[in-house]
């Protein structure tokens, strides 16, 4: 078994951006288009990386300097096609790998459903590898308040599954804050703006990639 997923862990579940696809290079480059094509503003990597992780509409007004989030929210979805994110290369063997130990698998993001549905159909990865799925959509609330995970904490009993049974990965201090605050375990996965450092220094655990939950 895995050294990070023992017998006891029930369910694993993942955030999607920066964690299951590389998600800020392609879309800090629509950012970017968006930004300069509609509000007259050469948007930098720095403004990027300060406000990234932030939900979509917070992340757009604030990177685009404007009040109406539903506007920049439609630019975006003109788009989002233009800029499709990248699936990790570890993504689809991680999860087989963890559905041959027999473990549920769920994705929680706070990226929206259509978002979402459409990166899953765009790289083909098998609707058998994920067992739940839980949008921007199914909640108001965002990580890193714990009262994101409500929804999945609902299905998690309809399967038996306490708390203390569910591992999260995670790319971000706000998946750890909002996993451990909902009584889940934490990893953290190096493939976004953390790094093994910040992550140790928090007290968590980290990975560099998903490749090894299969060591």
């Amino acid at each position: 078994m895995a050294t990070y997923v023992n017998d006891d862990i029930k369910a694993v579940l993942f955030d999607h951006d920066d964690t299951l696809v590389n998600t800020i290079g392609t879309k800090s480059a629509q950012h970017k288009y968006i930004a300069k094509t509609y509000y007259g503003k050469d948007l930098t990597d720095a403004e990027i990386r300060q406000h990234w992780g932030k939900p979509l509409e917070e992340l757009m007004r604030a990177l685009y300097d404007t009040e109406d989030g539903k506007q920049a929210l439609a630019y975006t979805f003109v788009h989002h096609e233009n800029y499709p994110k990248i699936l990790f290369a570890e993504t689809i063997p991680a999860l087989s790998y963890l559905k041959s130990k027999a473990k549920l698998i769920g994705v929680i993001t706070a990226t929206h459903r259509y978002s979402f549905e459409h990166d899953i159909l765009l790289h083909k990865v098998p609707a058998k590898l994920i067992d739940y799925t839980q949008t921007a959509d199914e909640t108001p609330y965002h990580k890193p308040n714990p009262k994101v995970f409500a929804p999945t904490i609902k299905w998690l009993a309809s399967e038996h599954i306490h708390p203390s049974e569910v591992l999260y990965v995670g790319d971000s201090m706000y998946d750890m804050k909002a996993a451990l605050g909902a009584g889940f375990g934490f990893l953290g996965v190096e493939t976004g703006l953390t790094t093994a450092k910040q992550f140790r220094a928090a007290g968590a655990k980290s990975i560099a990639t998903l490749a090894d939950l299969r060591k």
